[in-house]
């Protein structure tokens, strides 16, 4: 390789360096509000004014079945679904994504 190594080896450093530290800040988002709905613990049970003071208001709402109310809440890297009854108490996670 002789003495111009680092010239090889610096811009493939720095390049898997600029890599993680992007990766970590897009997904930035999505991990902390992971980290908000674990902090609640066990949702099934749970108010939506509950989990919306917490976690913020969701970023889509519909309709389902029998008078259940799907709520998504959204971020780059996580995605979770909580469904909720008549009375607004979540009946338990639909499905949940981190990517």
């Amino acid at each position: 390789m002789g003495d111009f190594w680092y010239i090889w080896v610096l811009p493939i450093v720095g390049g898997l360096i600029w890599y993680a530290i992007t990766t970590a800040a897009v997904k930035a988002p999505g991990t902390i509000l992971q980290q908000k709905f674990v902090k609640l613990g066990t949702l099934k049970g749970k108010t939506l004014s509950e989990i919306q003071s917490a976690c913020g208001a969701p970023s889509s709402v519909s309709s389902g079945a029998d008078g259940v109310k799907i709520y998504q809440w959204m971020a780059t890297g996580y995605h979770i679904v909580l469904l909720f009854d008549e009375n607004d108490i979540c009946l338990g996670v639909s499905s949940e994504t981190k990517v």
